[in-house]
């Protein structure tokens, strides 16, 4: 555990969910710039007790920071250079805390000498994710939400952008939470027998049934995990092929502009070429490759290598062969003998010989003009099939992550079992089950968690947020 679990040791209840942890002192002073350095503007946060006393410490306008001009932008200097600033009054902010935004010059020196000035007037500086934590600790959001910042933060592609802010606002906790609400509900019911057996109660009927329902809603989002991952990670993809096979030109095409040198000379490509990219509404790492072929320049031989390496590491290959080549043969023996995984074979240069037979191959293969554009739809159906067995992906309502989906999956696992005892009438073993996989629900969005969880979630978040 990092140096958070050190400050502070706290049991606490924020509504709706409860909090055991063991992590940040949460009552003290933090600052951290909230910016990037090096633009036009650098925006530093203060949040804490005392963030309206130390805002006004470090800077000083025609009229202090207070309540009366909470949330609105004043300006005045701090230090030896013109600021902005904002107060935030508790609750009524994003840490849930009182908060002060300082809007000074960018660039490294002006941030740099301002937040010198706070961590002199009563701040510390705060830890990666250590802003989101409080707005976790306070209520503002649950984990599932905190988790979706990040999201944001990292977003590849507009998908990946759409699910992570309705996550933000609340969507799969909501789905979340009505599970939850139905397992405890089932859970009592299933205790009622225990409390009242000899009772004419009116039992209900359908609770095997309805955990049944609860399962299946639970397996409906379990199956956004591959989707999410997707979204959230990206997709590696290299093109391969031997020199001369139209890579550059595949790799331009797919980017809509002349990322590589495109020449008609066999070997211009000596090193890999990356460059991040969206296909059909995936992130996409796309890596050009040096084309594959025996030779004695020292310099295209590591090209070579880093091309193999490249091709390992893939989780998709599109191998181009040159359609027009002569010899269709030196064209398939590279590739069999590289065995890449998730290969996509593509024909490509179809313009130069229209009515040629090319011999058949196993897997997905393509007919494809990299230089007219002709079957690229077909290559980027039979990539998206690839990356998430969907040629045509729609986007999704809300996508779970690894940490979801692992707790989803246990909780999954107590609900048939649960049915059989209910059927048998094995009532108090039942109620432990459900109970179980409300526990384990429940800790998707942090009702209950364990300090470590919490530990590891924060600390990928970057410092000022």
């Amino acid at each position: 555990m990092s140096s958070r679990g050190k400050s502070a040791s706290v049991t606490g209840i924020c509504p709706p969910f409860v909090l055991l942890y063991d992590m940040m002192n949460t009552s003290d002073n933090i600052a951290a710039p909230a910016t990037g350095i090096g633009g036009a503007i650098s925006i530093l946060r203060i949040s804490g007790p005392d963030a309206l006393a130390i805002g006004n410490r470090v800077w000083h306008g025609k009229t202090p920071l207070s309540a009366a001009n909470a949330r609105k932008m004043l300006l005045g200097r701090a230090g030896s250079d013109s600021a902005l600033a904002v107060y935030m009054k508790a609750p009524a902010s994003y840490t849930g805390d009182d908060v002060v935004e300082l809007h000074c010059h960018g660039g490294a020196a002006a941030a740099d000498a301002l937040l010198r000035l706070l961590l002199s007037s009563g701040c510390r500086m705060a830890e990666p994710g250590e802003f989101t934590f409080r707005a976790f600790v306070n209520g503002k959001m649950d984990l599932v939400q905190a988790e979706a910042v990040a999201d944001v933060i990292g977003a590849g592609s507009e998908q990946a952008l759409n699910v992570a802010e309705r996550q933000l606002a609340g969507s799969l906790s909501h789905r979340l939470d009505a599970v939850w609400e139905k397992l405890n509900e089932l859970r009592a019911e299933c205790e009622s027998h225990l409390d009242f057996p000899e009772e004419e109660l009116a039992w209900d009927p359908d609770v095997a049934a309805k955990i049944n329902a609860v399962a299946a809603e639970l397996q409906a989002l379990l199956e956004t995990r591959e989707l999410g991952a997707t979204l959230r990670d990206g997709v590696s993809l290299v093109l391969a092929g031997r020199p001369n096979a139209g890579k550059s030109s595949l790799l331009n095409r797919l980017v809509g502009y002349d990322r590589a040198i495109v020449t008609a000379i066999p070997g211009t490509t000596r090193d890999t070429v990356e460059v991040s990219t969206v296909l059909r509404g995936l992130p996409v790492r796309l890596t050009d490759t040096a084309g594959l072929r025996r030779s004695n320049d020292p310099i295209e031989r590591e090209g070579v290598e880093r091309s193999r390496r490249s091709i390992a590491a893939a989780r998709i290959t599109f191998w181009l062969l040159d359609a027009s080549a002569e010899q269709l043969d030196e064209e398939l023996a590279e590739m069999e003998r590289s065995a890449p995984p998730g290969r996509i074979a593509v024909w490509n240069k179809i313009d130069l010989v229209p009515e040629r037979e090319l011999p058949e191959l196993p897997g997905p293969v393509v007919k494809l003009s990299a230089k007219t554009g002709a079957g690229l739809d077909a290559l980027l159906d039979a990539f998206a099939a690839a990356a998430v067995h969907d040629p045509h992906p729609a986007e999704p309502e809300v996508a779970v992550n690894a940490r979801h989906a692992a707790l989803l999956r246990e909780a999954l696992a107590q609900l048939p079992e649960a049915v059989r005892n209910v059927e048998s009438g094995d009532f108090e073993i039942a109620s432990a089950q459900l109970r179980e996989a409300r526990r384990l629900v429940g800790a998707i969005t942090g009702r209950s968690v364990e300090p470590d969880i919490l530990d590891h979630i924060f600390s990928r978040f970057c410092i000022g947020k």
